[in-house]
């Protein structure tokens, strides 16, 4: 950039305007940390193992695969009676667990999670007891 004349002359490339990234001094730096920085004296609470932490989508999976078990080895009725309740169990934790600690049973909404797997769960369900026995 040339600087015209009646201009200001540019600011030497080492000079960042406060308030930009980098810029500003020693003084704003550490202002800034100790306003949004961590508190020295607390440690970070730790960090739970995956399994810990997915408790709720653990145990709908094991529903899962309980009713796929049951589908495979009993019959078509209690396995998918069984995959129903997964489900409905997975729009309950949905409900009344916070988002926290529903983890990956989250998707959107509270609301639009727990209708859509009630949805699924229930019309599971009807099917399950409506399909007529073949036997």
């Amino acid at each position: 950039m040339v600087d015209q004349p009646g201009e200001e002359a540019a600011r030497p490339a080492t000079q960042v305007p406060p308030g930009r990234a980098g810029g500003g001094t020693p003084a704003d730096r550490q202002a800034f940390w100790k306003r949004w920085g961590r508190p020295r004296g607390r440690p970070l609470p730790p960090i739970r193992p995956w399994p810990r932490r997915q408790w709720p989508l653990l145990v709908v999976l094991a529903g899962v695969v309980a009713s796929l078990v049951v589908v495979v080895v009993v019959d078509f009725r209690p396995g998918t009676a069984l995959f129903a309740c997964s489900v409905l169990l997975a729009a309950v934790f949905r409900l009344v667990l916070t988002t926290r600690r529903a983890g990956l049973l989250v998707l959107r909404s509270r609301m639009t999670d727990v209708v859509t797997l009630a949805i699924m769960g229930g019309a599971a369900l009807v099917l399950a007891l409506a399909v007529p026995d073949i036997r």
